[in-house]
């Protein structure tokens, strides 16, 4: 299972520090959901499955320098542009 970085931080914490009543509630909803976490009358707390899945989660590489995205990057003669253009209203005055 890929844990998204909130995921894998959140489990890590609770399996550090123990159980934690202060979690965001749709992380919260997504863990308990997939039975990562449960709920006590401590807080919530990692389960078995959970330190399971984060101990075989594959790690997430961190992101790349900005050097990487400018090899990447579309050309300015290729680039399109998205939003609001501007329009002629000098008929308007």
């Amino acid at each position: 299972m890929a844990l998204m970085d909130d995921e894998r931080a959140a489990l890590e914490q609770l399996a550090a520090f123990g159980p934690d009543r202060g979690l965001d509630p749709p992380l919260r909803g997504r863990l308990a959901l997939y039975k990562l976490i449960d709920e006590t009358p401590q807080g919530w707390k990692i389960t078995a499955l959970g330190r399971e899945v984060l101990a075989s989660a594959p790690q997430r590489r961190p992101k790349e320098t900005s050097a990487r995205s400018e090899e990447t990057a579309p050309s300015a003669e290729g680039e399109r542009h998205y939003g609001r253009k501007s329009r002629d209203t000098s008929w308007l005055d």
